[in-house]
């Protein structure tokens, strides 16, 4: 695991694996929501700048509850940012200045030539993947692990070598026949070494799970997240069903 990716095992089945990973769209994020271009003199229409501003990840600097459907505006449930620039040059995500502070500075919106301007005023709010995939958190997404059998254990060892990094159990430096090795590549890949017969690919019945964030939460975070948001619907569920 780094700042902003993941990579673990999980002892379960896909089932439960695939139900964490829709969960992560019930994680709360801040996006924008709501342009107000008052100029603009590039080359983008409006409706793709304001696209590209809403797929900035941004953090809060003030506590925000969620903004709901029916909800009116107001400094509880939304943060005032705006962007005030002239051209020359390239317009960059740390030009929006507010009540909201972009993970990444450097992500490009527009290019403003000679004398072109840029003046706008937008909203960003608390919302859920599952409504609009600018509140997603990162991707999330699992396979099964691979489960290696040795054959020939002379050739195998040669191509368990090819792909030590991905073993999740250090290699022996003697092999047996009908040994067992399990690795984090998908099988697909696993089987252009495998057309000797020397090695047999097959599904394992754990996951391999992982996580990529873009910035606004870290790897850990989502998953906690997902798990809590998981196990909260499974208990509505339940209490629906009484």
């Amino acid at each position: 695991m780094d700042q902003n990716n993941a990579e673990f095992i999980l002892e379960t089945n896909e089932e439960m694996a695939n139900a964490i990973r829709r969960s992560a769209n019930e994680i709360e994020i801040l996006a924008i929501d709501e342009v107000e271009i008052h100029k603009n003199d590039s080359a983008l229409y409006d409706e793709v700048l304001a696209h590209r501003l809403g797929l900035v990840p941004l953090q809060a600097t003030k506590k925000l509850e969620v903004f709901k459907e029916g909800d009116k505006p107001s400094t509880k449930n939304q943060a005032q940012i705006h962007i005030k620039i002239q051209g020359p040059g390239i317009v960059y995500s740390g030009d929006i200045k507010g009540e909201v502070k972009p993970v990444y500075d450097k992500i490009p919106l527009v290019i403003l030539g000679k004398d072109q301007e840029l003046e706008l005023i937008a909203f960003a709010r608390l919302g859920c993947g599952k409504e609009h995939a600018k509140y997603s958190p990162g991707l999330v997404y699992y396979r099964n692990i691979s489960e290696i059998v040795v054959k020939n254990p002379e050739k195998s060892i040669e191509i368990l070598k090819k792909i030590e990094k991905s073993l999740t159990s250090p290699l022996k430096e003697k092999i047996k026949s009908g040994e067992v090795y399990k690795s984090t590549r998908d099988i697909d890949y696993l089987e252009n070494f495998s057309e000797g017969g020397d090695i047999e690919v097959r599904p394992g019945k754990e996951v391999v799970m992982f996580i990529e964030s873009w910035g606004q939460k870290d790897p850990k975070e989502i998953f906690n997240e997902s798990v809590k948001t998981l196990n909260h619907n499974l208990k509505g569920l339940l209490k629906a069903l009484k």
